[in-house]
């Protein structure tokens, strides 16, 4: 690759790391930007084979087999996504709140009209998939917990959970750790704290074991995943389309905790003049999904030419 390309993919690393500390799945953000399928095929080559090449010393053979650059590259703008956003969560999202949901609505309601447009079959059984992920994503998308727990095993358990919005479209990693009591704890308190030498062990203290289970979680979702898209691709696609429909009460910007924090209660928007900001928001959202498709449909109709 290109001194450009390599900073382009670090730009779409870092927009991946970004919306990972956000409830809001990173997974989605790997489809629009166009990194989801190599990403998680890169993932799932680090198995027994990429380690004996390893410990045999064939590493252009070992780079080669992993796609360790690409991945490298885009590991590395997504941990800088993470640190930068968790840094300035608390300033931005407590400022501009609404306006930051609503921005993440358009951008999920049309990511799913990106991912379903690649289906090549939409039938009963698709539809019933899609239903299926809607339900279990919504119900998901409503709970919450104000608990943390930052008990070794448990923080294992959390690594295990939450890195899957890393590479499920739909599903948030971050909303996950919401419910299961341990946000702010690692993404407000843990993260933040590598930044500064006084605190930096006690950020890793907390984050050590949740990257655990996030490496063994996210190993072995990519296998799956990868199974899946081969094997079963339009009913995959159906999945993880659903999973996206059902998150958007997670981002639903008029919503408050019920007095014991364990579940939301939605209301409808004032007809204002935030309101009437936000929407546009969420359309600048929208209209970035569908920018990004615009230049991978164009490069792709080059990269066409140029075959044929």
């Amino acid at each position: 690759m290109t001194v450009r390309q390599y900073i382009i993919l670090f730009l779409k690393g870092l927009s991946m790391g970004i919306v990972n500390v956000l409830p809001i799945s990173s997974g989605t953000i790997s489809l629009i930007v166009g990194v989801f399928e190599r990403f998680i095929n890169s993932i799932k080559s680090l198995n027994i084979k990429a380690f004996k090449l390893l410990l045999k010393g064939e590493f252009s053979e070992f780079a080669r087999y992993t796609d360790i650059k690409f991945l490298s590259v885009l590991l590395l703008g997504i941990l800088a996504g993470m640190v930068l956003t968790a840094v300035l969560l608390k300033v931005v999202i407590i400022k501009y709140e609404i306006y930051c949901w609503a921005f993440f609505i358009g951008l999920i309601l049309a990511s799913v009209v990106y991912v379903m447009k690649t289906i090549d079959r939409i039938n009963v059984k698709n539809i019933v998939i899609l239903l299926i992920g809607v339900f279990i994503s919504f119900f998901l998308s409503i709970k919450s917990n104000p608990y943390h727990n930052d008990n070794f095993f448990y923080l294992v358990l959390c690594g295990l959970v939450g890195s899957t919005g890393m590479v499920v479209p739909g599903i948030s990693g971050s909303h996950l750790m919401l419910l299961m009591g341990n946000y702010e704890l690692i993404v407000t308190e843990a993260i933040p704290a590598l930044t500064k030498a006084s605190t930096f062990a006690h950020g890793m203290s907390i984050l050590f074991p949740f990257c655990i289970g996030a490496v063994v979680s996210i190993v072995t979702i990519s296998y799956i995943l990868s199974r899946l898209m081969r094997d079963y691709r339009d009913a995959t696609l159906s999945a993880l389309s659903g999973f996206m429909l059902g998150s958007l009460p997670v981002v639903y910007p008029w919503k408050a905790p019920a007095p014991d924090m364990m579940i939301y209660h939605f209301s409808l928007p004032p007809m204002d003049k935030q309101f009437f900001i936000a929407l546009l928001m969420a359309l600048l959202g929208a209209a970035i999904v569908f920018i990004f498709d615009y230049f991978a449909k164009r490069k792709q109709q080059r990269i066409e030419n140029k075959s044929n």
